[in-house]
């Protein structure tokens, strides 16, 4: 359960850097009420920031027709999480995918599940193709 809310607090600050307000982390643990895990809030958190281009191409390339950038700011959020976790980290695919489809559910729209759960299993399709690029 820590790292479900671990993921909602990171989709939250993701979320907020959408409209410049890059959420301190001390503040944003302390203001949350549940338990989060420290190191993996920074790990994702850090891994979008700092990945965020090259998640959003990722996106764009398998969302059919939508640009990241045209995307509604919480569905972008829910994939930029949602790609980290397939790319840059160790969390088994099924459990990054079904985390994002359940975020999308309670703060996504109508389609968004649906959506998200398409375009996070094409990224996991070609995994191994796209995980060199974040070396880039």
């Amino acid at each position: 359960m820590a790292r479900t809310a671990t993921r909602l607090l990171a989709f939250y600050m993701v979320f907020q850097d959408d409209f410049g307000q890059d959420a301190d982390y001390q503040q944003a643990i302390a203001e949350f009420p549940r338990p989060v895990n420290e190191d993996f809030l920074r790990q994702l958190v850090e891994g979008i920031r700092r990945h965020g281009p090259y998640l959003d191409a990722c996106i764009g390339r398998f969302a059919r027709g939508w640009s990241a950038e045209r995307l509604a700011k919480v569905d972008r959020a829910i994939l930029r999480l949602g790609a980290w976790e397939l790319l840059g980290t160790d969390i088994p695919p099924a459990a990054a995918i079904d985390e994002a489809v359940e975020l999308a559910k309670s703060y996504g729209g109508a389609d968004s599940s649906a959506f998200i759960n398409g375009v996070l299993n094409s990224i996991m399709e070609k995994r191994e193709e796209l995980i060199p690029g974040l070396e880039n």
